[in-house]
């Protein structure tokens, strides 16, 4: 059993109990020792870890939220930091004494009163002030950095060589552009251009650390985007509190914004119950990083990443992407790296429940859920599968399919001589473990690496027999804290990408509006004229009386048939038995309004309400051979008098009309999408919207991943809405009052009583 997610900060048990006067002698006697200590040489947080102790979560709180006896726990048990070398000739120092150094450093004060506070961390060695920063019109800020942090490089196996840099953070979203020198984040190393290296940094991720080098200089510029993406916390909790947001002094409500970045510190810069968290990167990881940057050779590297939940594949992959882009080899032609991304319970460029070959252009600097839809500049969907659910433990099969189905389209595109970067779930037991072996053994990629070095031993053992190349454990980088699970970030990404609005430059922007406001695109599905194929159900076929209901609010697939065989399990498929497909004429948003063959085929049947589904009782998938995903659709109602779906989605109406002229047909897959809740409560938060309440309420600290991090088990607060009682699908529950036990979703376990009695 998984330990619950939410928990309040805690200091060391083991600090022994004492009575109040006991610790007013304790603080007294501290009284006139307490000084100002000189902030600890800070070690790189893209070289080392930094340490996990309680200081870097308490200290990103108001003093007065903590009581007297944690602070002086914290105080007594606090590790003093060491001085900074006095010259800039650094000497060599012992690998083990460079581990135990503690991060950024941490900085002693004291109170009005003499009394010694929690102590401040440190995140940057750079303070702007009048001779470094300049403010440029259009909120651009310029900034020169000189030498002054410390950063290790690993010489040898027991050595390291120290070299001078300046490190600092930046939190909010905000744009790069290097115009001398040289600066590194989050594995990308920008050099000088004319290009803006755009970037989002929200404190529900580590942020990345900005790193220059000897006399550089650079132009921080405002997010043109900025404002649509976090007016999205007027329509969902979820997106509250994430930036750079300052409160007016004396009415709590927040204050429009100056600038969409702020350059944080100490955590004391950082907003208001904030934990401020560095990237980091593994000693370990930045040798196999540089590694595998270095690799030559006629073959482009494919290079597998799996390991355990949590452990930091995601993170390793995007600054092995970002590095690969800017690496050396990479600037003398156009950049490029490929992402294959087959985890669909938290996919970076495509939403939930979908797997993808991206093409990505320019460094990834932001969370997936700000490139839900990537721009055709930074990214672009080569060609996506859907599996309708977020794990493959849904259609195993029909996983390993999709997956050699993409890697197929990797080597047949332009791509298959630029670098290849595999993604894969944290499934690495039973089903799961046989699913990794079984893609090893059919991509053979160059390089595997497990991110992790606890096991499990059978686990890495079979991963290591399969792998014909090399095969690389290293150490797991885990989030500490965060104040968003892993089911909150999938809300966000989908809620993200159903209101992410493509421009024709193709730029994405976000359209902040409720989705009750947004004008649908009217499917027909009459006989007469329909606007697709046929709803195909996967894992689950509804009776035909209960399809509407089943489908009706939920998120569906728009799949391309590219060839009849797509349809396997049915026999010798025609489509010109089906007919042509057409939109609705009246929409602003039609296809076009040419008028539609009859599309009836001996394979499509109908509900009482005239709505068209292919039969599926023994649970087969489309073959992703002869089909695409175009992405997903939200069914935001049915209009059964004139026999149309109400649809939203993303997609560009350009897609469809390629898809419509090369006589493809069009499939609305239903399956176990995530339930779209944040869907159903908008339009009651944006009526309800308070800047006060929301910014006195409490932001909770959670554990990122545990067991039990399905939607299901993340409800928003509906307290902060209004009225919803007139709102579909929405049930608030007031004071004790609970659902009954009966109305949770019934999950069946696959291996129930296989190790068990009975079990055969």
């Amino acid at each position: 059993m998984s330990t619950p997610k939410r928990r309040k900060f805690e200091s060391d048990d083991d600090v022994a109990p004492m009575s109040a006067f006991s610790l007013r002698r304790q603080l007294l006697a501290a009284k006139g020792t307490a000084t100002t200590a000189v902030p600890s040489e800070p070690s790189s947080s893209a070289s080392s870890p930094a340490p996990k102790s309680p200081i870097s979560a308490s200290a990103a709180l108001p003093a007065g939220r903590r009581s007297a006896r944690k602070q002086a726990s914290l105080n007594a048990t606090s590790p003093q930091p060491s001085p900074s070398p006095g010259g800039r000739e650094a000497t060599v120092i012992a690998q083990e004494s460079q581990a135990k150094k503690p991060g950024p450093g941490t900085t002693l004060t004291t109170s009005d009163n003499g009394l010694p506070l929690a102590p401040v961390q440190q995140f940057s060695t750079f303070r702007p002030n009048k001779q470094n920063a300049r403010k440029l019109a259009g909120g651009i800020l310029q900034l020169r950095l000189s030498t002054s942090e410390v950063r290790p490089f690993i010489r040898d196996s027991n050595l390291w060589r120290l070299t001078w840099m300046q490190r600092f953070l930046v939190l909010g979203s905000f744009g790069i552009r290097v115009v001398s020198g040289e600066v590194t984040i989050a594995g990308a190393t920008l050099n000088k251009t004319d290009n803006i290296i755009w970037a989002h940094a929200a404190h529900c991720h580590a942020i990345p650390v900005l790193r220059c080098s000897e006399d550089t200089k650079i132009e921080l510029y405002p997010h043109p985007r900025a404002n649509e993406l976090r007016r999205l916390e007027r329509l969902s909790p979820m997106f509250r509190s994430l930036w750079n947001e300052p409160s007016k002094p004396g009415t709590g409500a927040k204050s429009e914004l100056a600038s969409t970045f702020q350059i944080i510190g100490t955590a004391a810069d950082a907003p208001k119950r904030a934990v401020i968290q560095d990237l980091v990167s593994h000693p370990a990881w930045n040798k196999t990083l540089a590694e595998l940057a270095a690799k030559g050779g006629s073959k482009a590297p494919v290079i597998f990443l799996c390991g355990p939940k949590s452990s930091g594949k995601s993170t390793f992959g995007r600054i092995l992407a970002n590095r690969l882009l800017t690496s050396p080899s990479q600037r003398a032609k156009r950049p490029a790296v490929a992402i294959l991304d087959l985890d669909p319970g938290q996919p970076e460029f495509s939403p939930a429940g979908t797997m993808s070959l991206v093409h990505v252009k320019t460094p990834n600097l932001g969370p997936s859920f700000t490139h839900a839809v990537p721009e055709t500049t930074d990214a672009s969907v080569i060609r996506c599968h859907a599996t309708a659910s977020i794990s493959p433990a849904a259609d195993p099969e029909h996983y390993v399919e999709c997956a050699q189905d993409l890697f197929h389209h990797y080597q047949q595109s332009a791509l298959r001589n630029r670098p290849l970067i595999i993604n894969t779930p944290g499934w690495i037991l039973g089903t799961g473990l046989d699913l990794l072996t079984e893609l090893i053994s059919k991509l053979a990629p160059t390089d595997v690496i497990y991110m992790s070095e606890d096991g499990p031993t059978e686990s890495v053992d079979a991963l290591r027999n399969t792998t014909r190349t090399n095969f690389t454990t290293l150490p797991s980088q885990q989030t500490e804290f965060t104040s968003r699970t892993a089911a909150h970030l999938r809300s966000m990404q989908t809620m993200s990408y159903f209101h992410s609005v493509r421009a024709s430059t193709g730029q994405v922007a976000w359209n902040p509006a409720p989705l009750t406001s947004v004008p649908p695109l009217q499917v027909q599905y009459a006989e007469e004229s329909p606007g697709f194929l046929a709803i195909l159900s996967y894992e689950s076929q509804p009776p035909a009386n209960l399809l509407a209901e089943a489908i009706n609010g939920s998120v569906l697939a728009l799949v391309e048939i590219e060839d009849g065989k797509a349809l396997r399990f049915l026999p010798e498929v025609d489509f010109k038995a089906f007919g042509d497909v057409s939109v609705d004429p009246e929409t602003s948003m039609d296809v076009d309004d040419k008028p539609a063959a009859t599309a009836t085929g001996p394979h499509v049947s109908r509900s009482p309400e005239g709505i068209p589904f292919i039969s599926n009782p023994t649970s087969q998938t489309l073959d992703p051979r002869y089909s695409q995903t175009l992405g997903l659709v939200l069914l935001r109602g049915i209009d059964v008098a004139k026999k149309s779906l109400q649809l939203l989605t993303p997609i560009s109406m350009h897609a469809i009309e390629e898809s419509r002229k090369a006589g493809r047909q069009l499939v609305l897959v239903h399956g176990r999408f995530d339930t779209p809740g944040w869907a159903y409560t908008e339009d009651s938060y944006s009526r309800t919207y308070s800047e006060t309440a929301v910014d006195e309420k409490e932001t909770e600290i959670t554990e990122e991943d545990t067991d039990n991090d399905d939607s299901e088990a993340e409800p928003e607060d509906l307290g902060m809405a209004g009225d919803v009682a007139e709102t579909p699908w929405v049930e608030v529950l007031r004071g004790n009052e609970k659902r009954p036990v009966g109305s949770r979703v019934w999950r069946v376990r696959r291996d129930l009583g296989k190790g068990g009695p009975g079990g055969d």
